[in-house]
């Protein structure tokens, strides 16, 4: 573990209080986000910049969505902030995963069928706690799971969630192209 990973945990706080704080409107928010995701990455994988655009749009429409058809209620639930900050969570957890597995793979200068993920010539300050992260080396384990597995590297307990993980958010094999997991 390092610094990044309480980083990481800030960013899915700040994202659970967000939607915790709209109730159902967080939960719609926060879910439909997490659907979205897919689509959007394989967007981004053809056209960045057409990307952003549906993700701001798509954003703008779940939360409109879900204000017009849940409005009312205003209260303080418990229930209502518990479903929204679950929301939340998963869409704090899906957005620093894809963040994590969007490093670059690097391959060796020496043996082009080595990869190094993370990459090892990251800036001095962040490389230490890249290398340290629990967060990204579950990212790793997403990122690169077709290798991992066909190493056996993987415990069995994981296993289906990586792989699950890994079908939903890495477009192609990165690690061929030598690019971005994401």
């Amino acid at each position: 573990m390092s610094w990044l990973d309480p980083v990481f945990g800030v960013a899915i706080g700040v994202l659970i209080a967000a939607c915790a704080s709209r109730r159902w409107v967080g939960a719609v928010v926060g879910f439909g986000a997490v659907l979205l995701v897919r689509p959007i990455l394989g967007l981004a994988h053809e056209a960045p910049w057409l990307a952003v655009l549906a993700m701001a749009a798509g954003g703008a429409v779940l939360a409109l969505v879900a204000r017009s058809a849940l409005a009312g209620g205003r209260d303080g639930d418990l229930a209502r902030r518990i479903v929204g900050g679950t929301g939340g969570l998963a869409l704090g957890a899906t957005l620093v995963l894809a963040v994590v597995i969007s490093l670059p793979i690097q391959r060796s200068p020496f043996d082009p069928n080595q990869l190094y993920y993370p990459p090892r010539d990251l800036p001095p300050i962040v490389q230490d706690a890249v290398l340290n992260s629990w967060t990204v080396g579950v990212g790793r384990d997403v990122l690169l799971f077709p290798l991992l597995d066909a190493q056996r590297s993987l415990p069995d307990g994981r296993r289906d969630v990586v792989r699950l993980l890994h079908r939903w958010l890495v477009i192609g094999e990165p690690w061929r192209r030598g690019g971005a997991g994401t």
